[in-house]
């Protein structure tokens, strides 16, 4: 039993099942230190390219960073511009707006630079548009450095570029950091060799962190370090507009946690590269003025505003259109849709709540001109990234993860596409199925709603932050009963109310549940699988049940 055994017993029982056999590994995961960050010169081309800033910085060259628009380029770019102004290197940067066409550094941008004296270029969470274009800056008498992370595969051109990409390294033994991670391992590597205070960046590490966090990379090795160490700054955080936000959300930074950074920041950040300004992201991180913090997070707001506006939109189109394809719903495998009256910026955030509802694969197009704007998300292990790597010939360009990609196509094509994947994924998704984790049968620990106490959150504080590859330890109880439950959201898949057992009860939550309630549940008890969490109520701190399994007893 639980009560029974010391904190660090548990983690340690944890940690064996999920395969940290060695006992490094163990201490490592419970106390991560700065000191394990691993060498940033373990990346080939680390040496060259941190020479060459050092370089721009020596002579008073100015450099451009140029980000992605997505949370986690905004963040790299934001964190990098920020270093690098703080000592000496005369830097500025650059994000597109979602309207351009371009991929990356391109020939319009290199002009832009070009035009503004600047010398390098380094992208952050993005690539280039095509080497044509890399090869004109350098014609210029400018260099592309490109620091990305997304899955990719070297090309025959690849060697003319000086590349930062754990996924197409050899010497780098973690693939998985986030573009702003990334951004942050050149930045750790010039400190290195300009023998700086490292302090200079961890007290941004909480910008890193959101980063991270959104980009849904696997939390663990040094993304779990930059989440765990930025969750701690954050809450005495340097950055003004950050602490501007916070306070505006009213958000404890006592339990902050990545749930909050997922759903309240970055959803705010993400707004402006959606349906906004993109550089006005990054300058909410970069700017010191009050007036002009202000007005940014007042046009966050505003942009939040529109964005939810399009987004009910689209899910509600998308429905239509999933109705109308007049398959049961337990026989589709796979979500495949197209319209040219969808907004390319948040076709992602509705593909990512349809695959949450269907719990299928989902590919949302967003038709423009000749042109469609695809994002992909998928569950379980079937992988979105394989998929289109199978069909790459008909893509125009395509980039992400195993849940989560985007491409653009050709509109000729879609159909071609969308042909191939409504045929492979049944397959794949007939494996899925076979080894789908079962949460009735499958928790960690036994553990009565009675017994929580002190001891279950240490537990819990230390195994955290949760997310990808560390998932939040799961509880078994048995015999509880329910009251005042309320269901909600889209079809009313979700449950609220209280959960008690004898003289204890909780409040309750219940994501894609409420099908298990019916409507006499007072007169039933309930098994569950659960994990407790503290959130702030009516400014008290209580502790509240998040249900992943609850089945009647019969």
């Amino acid at each position: 039993m639980v009560k029974e055994k010391s904190t660090d017993d548990l983690i340690k029982e944890l940690l064996e099942k999920r395969n940290h056999e060695n006992k490094n590994q163990i201490e490592k995961f419970i106390n991560p230190d700065y000191s394990d960050f691993r060498n940033p010169f373990d990346f080939e081309n680390m040496e060259t390219i941190v020479n060459k800033i050092i370089f721009a910085r020596e002579n008073k060259e100015k450099i451009f960073i140029y980000g992605d628009y997505d949370v986690d380029g905004i963040t790299g770019t934001a964190f990098l511009t920020k270093f690098f102004n703080e000592i000496g290197i005369i830097a500025d940067c650059y994000i597109p707006s979602r309207s351009e066409t371009d991929y990356g550094v391109s020939k319009k941008s290199i002009d832009y630079f070009h035009k503004r004296q600047g010398k390098l270029v380094i992208t952050v969470d993005t690539g280039y548009n095509t080497i044509e274009d890399v090869r004109y800056a350098k014609s210029l008498g400018m260099e592309v450095i490109v620091t990305d992370h997304h899955k990719t595969v070297k090309e025959k051109f690849d060697d003319e570029i000086l590349y930062l990409n754990p996924k197409l390294s050899k010497t780098y033994k973690f693939q998985y950091l986030s573009g702003a991670g990334v951004a942050f391992k050149l930045a750790q590597g010039i400190c290195m060799s300009l023998g700086l205070d490292m302090d200079i960046i961890y007290k941004y590490l909480d910008i890193v962190m959101i980063g991270t966090i959104a980009d849904v990379v696997p939390m663990i090795d040094e993304n779990r370090l930059i989440i765990k160490k930025g969750l701690k700054i954050i809450k005495n955080t340097k950055v003004k507009g950050l602490s501007y936000l916070l306070n505006y959300l009213r958000l404890n930074k006592k339990t902050l946690t990545t749930t909050d950074v997922s759903y309240y920041i970055s959803p705010l950040i993400n707004s402006l590269g959606r349906v906004g300004i993109s550089r006005m992201g990054a300058d909410f991180f970069l700017e010191e003025d009050d007036f002009d913090l202000y007005n940014i997070i007042e046009e966050m707001k505003e942009q939040n505003k529109q964005r939810r506006a399009l987004e009910k939109h689209i899910f509600d189109d998308a429905m239509r259109k999933i109705k109308n394809l007049k398959i049961p719903l337990d026989k589709l495998a796979v979500i495949f849709l197209s319209s040219p009256k969808w907004h390319p910026g948040v076709i992602g955030v509705v593909s990512s709540r349809l695959a949450i509802k269907f719990n299928i694969p989902v590919v949302l197009v967003a038709i423009e001109g000749d042109y469609g704007k695809a994002s992909c998300r998928s569950v379980g292990d079937i992988s979105i990234f394989n998929l289109l790597s199978d069909v790459k010939n008909l893509l125009e360009r395509y980039g992400g993860h195993d849940l989560a990609a985007g491409f653009v196509i050709h509109k000729e094509n879609i159909s071609k596409v969308k042909e191939y994947f409504i045929k492979a994924i049944p397959k794949m998704k007939i494996e899925y199925n076979k080894n789908k984790k079962d949460y009735e049968k499958n928790f960690d620990f036994e553990l009565s709603i009675e017994d929580l106490g002190d001891k279950t959150f240490e537990f819990m504080e230390k195994m955290g932050p949760f997310g990808s590859n560390n998932p939040h330890p799961l509880f078994f109880d048995r015999n509880l009963k329910l009251d005042d439950i309320k269901k909600f959201g889209v079809d009313f898949r979700h449950f609220n109310g209280i959960i008690y057992k004898d003289n204890v009860n909780y409040n309750a939550v219940g994501f894609e549940l409420a099908e298990e309630i019916g409507s006499d549940y007072m007169n039933k008890t309930y098994n569950i699988v659960y994990y407790p969490e503290k959130i702030i109520l009516n400014d008290e701190e209580v502790t509240q049940i998040i249900l992943k399994s609850i089945k009647e007893n019969k």
